[in-house]
């Protein structure tokens, strides 16, 4: 599905890609040809994410395979961010991710003995990154970058809008991950209502991720079960937080990146542990 709106200096367009509606809107310089190309290199972005994942998986526990650098750099980033956050940030919970299936039509509960087999499977020692090459050491170790790819991609289309002269805009991933090119206010949803906002706050070439427990969620004798799964128990997060912005300065290299990363590590991590990554810099802000 493709929606658009574009005058010569400033154009709107939504398109379904990486799992949600990508919304764009810049105004200034070459602003059609920005969000056109735009586009393209997120859907690229996407087909390399998948292409390479599978290929991973696929020759776990017997070969590196060399991964496209997007690809790469996302893997790279990601196990840094493992180590900053003590753990809290992790790619290869895949198999855990897949034995809940929250946000599909085969959520469910599982038993303890499939919790026990899937932390085997789990733990970012099982990803190895070499020269420009991915290998999983375990066969059945899978990857989920559902806490990563989409700020690489706000950080894609954030580059292009620059290299394009856009002056003005807003580069929107599902709401989730957001960049503001110029002066925005956007609003934070109250994760117990969320047509309704708990927050508005005003960004200004500037990242913001919001990570929460009510987007993909099934409850179950009273109790809620969402989809961010916490990697030391291979269940979802139970850190006491039901939803978590970051927002990151735009003078930050992959800042929005950086803001994806965060939000689901504070969500995992829970207040305290939290402050204690993002208190790192006046950058990252915990709401």
């Amino acid at each position: 599905m493709t929606i658009a709106g574009c005058a010569q200096i400033s154009c709107e367009r939504s398109e379904i890609l990486m799992g949600t509606v990508v919304t764009l809107q810049a105004q200034g310089g070459d602003a059609q040809l920005a969000v056109d190309e735009s586009f393209k290199q997120i859907a690229e972005l996407e087909e390399n994410i998948r292409a390479d994942v599978k290929r991973i998986e696929d020759a776990a526990g017997k070969e590196f395979v060399r991964v496209s650098p997007d690809v790469f750099e996302i893997l790279e980033t990601a196990q840094i961010f493992n180590g900053l956050t003590g753990g809290a940030f992790d790619v290869t919970c895949g198999a855990a991710v897949e034995l809940w299936g929250i946000g599909t039509d085969k959520a469910r509960i599982p038993s303890d003995a499939e919790l026990a087999v899937v932390k085997n499977l789990v733990g970012a020692n099982h990803l190895h990154l070499r020269d420009g090459t991915a290998y999983l050491d375990l066969r059945g170790v899978k990857l989920n970058l559902g806490g990563i790819a989409k700020g690489y991609g706000v950080d894609l289309t954030r580059n292009i809008f620059n290299r394009y002269g856009v002056k003005s805009g807003l580069i929107d991933f599902g709401t989730s991950t957001i960049y503001a090119v110029g002066k925005k206010r956007i609003g934070i949803k109250n994760p117990r209502a969320p047509s309704e906002l708990s927050k508005v706050v005003e960004l200004e070439n500037a990242a913001l991720s919001t990570s929460g427990d009510y987007e993909k969620f099934f409850i179950a004798d009273g109790r809620r079960y969402h989809h961010i799964i916490d990697p030391a128990t291979c269940a979802p997060a139970d850190s006491g937080l039901r939803s978590v912005s970051v927002v990151v300065d735009g003078s930050r290299e992959h800042c929005a990146m950086t803001a994806d990363i965060l939000s689901t590590a504070a969500f995992v991590a829970g207040r305290e542990r939290a402050e204690n990554f993002l208190g790192v810099s006046k950058d990252f802000v915990l709401e």
